[in-house]
Formats: C-alpha cells, structure tokens, sequence
C-alpha cells in the first residue's frame, strides 16, 4: 500500500505527528541509553565511530530532524560544527528551538529543500525515509543529494528487498529496505565509505529487525 506525499506530509503534520514528538522528546543520555539497549551501541558512539573525525569543521543538515536530538549529540561531539535541521512539523520545531537555541532549525520536507546545491559537507537522516512512501523516495534522495558538498549519512531499517511495516497499527506510513542500495542505483557516483549493521536485541524485535548505517561520499574513488 503506498499513499501520496501531501497524505503522509498531512499525516505528520497532524496530531498524530504530534503524538509521536511527545513520545521522543527525551535527552541526550536517554537517547544513548535507549539506543545501547536496543542495538548495543550508544548513538554518540555510534557517530564516533563512523564518521572518525572526518567533519572536523563544517556544516551539517538533518533532514526529518524532529526535535533535534540527533544533531544535539553532533554538536556535543564536535562543537565547530555548524548545524542544522530541517523538520516539516511545526510543532516539533518548535520545542527543537527551545531545547537546543545554539542550532538552527527550519520548517519544511525532503521533497524540497530550502537550500542551495552543495550547501552543507553532510547531509543526514535518522529514522527517516523509512517513512516516506517508495513511490516519493527517489525524490527525497535526489534533494539530499543535491544540497550535499561531500557526505550522505543514513541510520535507518534495512531489509534486503523493499518492505512494508504497520506503523502503530497504520500501513502506508513505514517501510524498510537497503537504502543505501538505492542511493548509489541512483547516483551511481556515491561512494559507500562507512557501514554498520546493527540486528536489534530480542527484547526489541530483534535480530531480525535491523538498523541500517552507511557513510556516502560524493567524491569520486582516487579523489
């Protein structure tokens, strides 16, 4: 089942958007946690290790940010990063603003992103295009591509063949696939530098619910 961008973007936008900040919005050290019992790696750990210092300074976009705490545990780990997030629930960005004033945030989709080619050296998503409708991704990749100087990172469910899932007893709100795959088949460019893949303990869904995450580099292989 797959529904249009503007009925999952309503979707989002709504209550049940909404319903699904206040159940996220928690700190740093709760995001850790949860993500150590889940996939036994803390998400600032896992930052560290893939990107290795690479980024020492320059601008970072998350796209689907929604109250910034990916991007909060960035700017923990590298304060010379500029950052930013983009979020199309306004809601959401919102109490992003007010949990984390030193960052930038705006309102809008991966459809179309306010910015310029090539305006930040990493673009990522986190629990993201899981949520955009098969049909629509390839133009969400198209724009993330665009607005990325350098990398692309993405932490999301994989699945070898393309999946859908029922999303707090909905369908055509979630899916999972190997979405690093279907970056580099549309920009063949794309070079994989970086991947983890992290089964999820039992307790969680596990090992066969999988979390999926790949650096991309835009540079071309000897640049």
């Amino acid at each position: 089942m797959s529904i249009s961008s503007a009925a999952q973007l309503d979707t989002w936008t709504s209550g049940f958007g909404r319903e699904y900040t206040d159940r996220n919005t928690l700190s740093l050290e709760q995001m850790d946690a949860e993500a150590a019992a889940q996939l036994g790696m803390s998400k600032t750990a896992i930052y560290r290790d893939v990107l290795k210092g690479r980024l020492p300074t320059g601008r970072v976009l998350e796209v689907g940010c929604n109250i910034g705490l990916q991007v909060r545990a960035l700017a923990a780990l590298n304060p010379r990063l500029e950052i930013h997030g983009l979020e199309p629930q306004s809601y959401a960005v919102e109490k992003a603003r007010e949990l984390a004033p030193a960052l930038t945030f705006h309102q809008g989709t991966a459809f179309e992103l306010p910015f310029p080619e090539a305006s930040f050296d990493l673009v990522m998503t986190n629990g993201v295009l899981i949520h955009i409708a098969p049909d629509d991704l390839p133009r969400a990749i198209a724009e993330i591509v665009r607005v990325s100087r350098r990398y692309v990172f993405l932490h999301e469910y994989f699945a070898e063949t393309p999946t859908e899932v029922r999303y707090h007893g909905h369908l055509g709100l979630m899916w999972k696939r190997d979405f690093a795959a279907a970056y580099q088949s549309a920009f063949p460019e794309l070079v994989q530098i970086e991947r983890r893949d992290f089964p999820y303990s039992p307790a969680y869904g596990g090992p066969d619910l999988v979390d999926q995450v790949v650096l991309l580099d835009k540079r071309p292989k000897g640049a």
